[in-house]
């Protein structure tokens, strides 16, 4: 039979025991509570990164339209494409020239069947 002294002792050593699994029961907790905090910056930190990488791609294709644009502004700043573009869009011309102005094709006759109902529309249409 264990005397008082062992019962207290393993009373000591017990509540010791509990004593360290609650100290890392609770390390843990603070732990899993810190990692949960930091998954939220993660996930936003990759996120702004991919969406950055995704901008600056549209910032390039911008800055190269631009140029491209910035070319075509100089290059429509000669008389002769000034003039050229007058006579295609415009319809002007110089002094002492003749316009001529070609109309597309007339579009070709409706053609209706003639069986019922249609010929009551043929005839309306007077065809």
């Amino acid at each position: 039979m264990p005397t008082i002294n062992e019962h207290f002792l393993h009373k000591i050593l017990v509540s010791e025991r509990s004593r360290r699994y609650i100290f890392w029961a609770f390390i843990l907790s603070v732990v899993a509570v810190i990692l949960i905090w930091a998954i939220q910056p993660i996930n936003l930190w990759l996120n702004q990164r991919d969406e950055l990488s995704t901008k600056q791609q549209e910032l390039e294709e911008i800055q190269m339209s631009n140029i491209a644009l910035e070319e075509r502004v100089e290059a429509l700043q000669t008389p002769e494409q000034v003039e050229l573009i007058a006579r295609q869009n415009f319809g002007l011309i110089r002094k002492g020239e003749e316009a001529y102005a070609v109309l597309p094709p007339a579009p070709e006759p409706l053609r209706i069947p003639s069986s019922w109902p249609f010929t009551e529309l043929a005839d309306a249409l007077g065809g």
